[in-house]
C-alpha cells in the first residue's frame, strides 16, 4: 500500500463546493468562468494575455503554431523534460534537438544552448526553456544567446506557476511575465500546483499572438466581424467563419472552476512546500551520497512542484531500481523525471557523448514525495527510510 506517493492534489470542500454550483447551474462549457479564471491568472502572472487550454500540451502546440514552427523552422529544447516540449513540436512538422543541460539541476544553459546552435543542421525558431521542477533557468543569460541566434525563447512553466526569476542586478520579474520570453505554457494537471485535473494556459504579452491562439483554440473559428472575409453576411448573427486549422482545445467551465478555486492557494501552497523541502534538508544534508537541490549555486529560488535529489548509487552499492522498491515496500512511492528524450525510440540518437550532463542527472535523480498535505513528521520518516537503506546495504 503506498502511503506516500510521490504527488498528490488536495482537493478542499471548498473545491468540491464550487465545482458543484457549477453543475447544478447547468452551464458546462463556454461560460463565465474561464473568463473568470483567465482574468485571475493574468493578475497572478503579471501577464497581458492569459489563454486556457485543456491541457499544458495543447497550449504548447498552440504557441508553435501561432509562432509558426513548421519543416523549415525548428526547436530547440531539453532533454530532461516529459515528452510534450518536444513532441507539440512534432506535432507541427518542425524539426527538434536538444541541449545538454547541467548534470546537478537538471536546466539548460546558454552555454548548451549556444553550443547546440552551433552545431544545429536546421534553422531554430524558438528555444523552449524548462523550468524542471519549479527550479528556474538562468533567463538573462540565455536570452543573450537567444538574441544573438534570432531565436525566440518560450517558457516550459508547466511546474513554476507563482515562481519568481531575479537576475543579475536584483530585478525580480514573476514567470509568466514574460520578461525574456515570447511566452510561457503552464500545466493544471492533476499534481500541479493549481489542478485542473487536466488543463493549461499560455501566457503571452503580445496581443497578435494571443488572438492567434484563440482563434486555434476553438477549431480555427472567427467571429469577429471586422475579421470575416465574405462581408455580405457580416450582419448575420450565426455566422462565423473559418481561414486556419484548429483544434478543440478549450476548457470546460468545471474544470476552471476546480482551477481558480484553487489558485487561491496557490501562494500559501509554496510556502508549504518550501517549509517541507527545508525539513528534507535538515534531515538529509549529512548524507555524503546525496546532493540536495536546494545547495546547487546554479539553481534559483523554486516553487518546488518536485523535490528530486542526486543519489551517488555506485557509492552508496545499491542500484536505484533496488531502493525505489525497498522505499515501496515501507509505503514510500519514488519517481524519476525523467527519461532523457534522446533515448526515447521516437527521439533516438546514436551518439549520447554529446549529453554528459544530461545523463550524469538522469542516472543518479531521485524525486521524493512532495505535497501540501505531508507533514515534518512524515518527512522525518522518508527520510529515515531513506538513510537506513542506504547505511545498511
Amino acid at each position: 500500500m503506498i502511503k506516500y506517493p510521490y504527488s498528490k492534489p488536495e482537493v478542499t470542500k471548498s473545491d468540491i463546493l464550487e465545482v458543484k454550483k457549477v453543475l447544478e447551474g447547468g452551464y458546462l462549457s463556454q461560460g463565465e468562468k474561464i473568463k473568470e479564471f483567465e482574468f485571475e491568472l493574468s493578475k497572478t502572472f503579471k501577464s497581458q494575455n492569459i489563454i486556457v487550454c485543456n491541457s499544458g500540451t495543447a497550449a504548447l502546440h498552440l504557441i508553435y503554431m501561432a509562432l509558426g514552427l513548421g519543416p523549415k523552422t525548428g526547436l530547440l529544447t531539453s532533454p530532461i523534460t516529459f515528452l510534450a516540449t518536444a513532441n507539440a513540436a512534432k506535432m507541427c512538422n518542425a524539426p527538434v534537438i536538444f541541449a545538454d543541460v547541467d548534470p546537478k539541476s537538471g536546466l539548460l544553459t546558454a552555454e548548451s544552448i549556444e553550443h547546440a546552435l552551433k552545431t544545429s543542421k536546421f534553422k531554430i525558431k524558438v528555444i523552449t526553456l524548462v523550468h524542471l521542477g519549479g527550479k528556474l533557468c538562468d533567463l538573462e543569460s540565455i536570452s543573450e544567446v537567444a538574441k544573438k541566434y534570432n531565436c525566440l525563447i518560450v517558457e516550459d512553466a508547466s511546474h513554476a506557476p507563482g515562481a519568481v526569476y531575479c537576475n543579475k542586478k536584483y530585478k525580480k520579474s514573476k514567470i509568466g511575465s514574460n520578461s525574456y520570453s515570447i511566452a510561457s505554457i503552464f500545466s493544471f494537471n492533476a499534481i500541479k500546483h493549481i489542478a485542473m485535473g487536466e488543463g493549461g494556459c499560455v501566457a503571452t504579452n503580445d496581443n497578435n499572438i494571443a488572438n492567434k491562439i484563440r482563434s486555434l483554440r476553438s477549431h480555427g473559428m472567427l467571429i469577429n466581424k471586422e475579421k470575416f472575409l465574405y462581408k455580405q453576411v457580416e450582419n448575420a448573427p450565426w455566422y462565423y467563419e473559418m481561414h486556419n486549422l484548429g483544434w478543440n482545445y478549450r476548457a470546460d467551465e468545471i474544470t476552471c472552476t476546480l482551477g481558480l478555486n484553487q489558485l487561491k492557494r496557490l501562494q500559501k501552497g509554496i510556502i508549504k512546500r518550501k517549509r517541507l523541502v527545508n525539513y528534507y534538508l535538515s534531515e538529509l544534508k549529512d548524507m555524503d551520497s546525496i546532493i540536495l537541490p536546494a545547495y546547487a549555486k546554479s539553481i534559483d529560488k523554486s516553487v518546488w512542484h518536485l523535490y528530486p535529489i542526486l543519489i551517488n548509487f555506485k557509492k552508496t552499492g545499491i542500484s536505484r531500481s533496488k531502493m525505489m522498491e525497498l522505499l515501496l515496500k515501507s509505503g514510500i512511492q519514488t519517481q524519476v523525471h525523467y527519461i532523457p528524450l534522446f533515448l526515447q525510440p521516437y527521439y533516438r540518437e546514436k551518439n549520447i557523448s554529446f549529453y554528459k550532463g544530461a545523463m550524469s542527472y538522469y542516472e543518479s535523480t531521485l524525486s521524493l514525495p512532495l505535497y501540501v498535505q505531508l507533514t515534518k513528521k512524515d518527512i522525518i520518516f522518508i527520510s529515515s527510510k531513506i538513510k537506513s537503506i542506504i547505511l545498511n546495504v
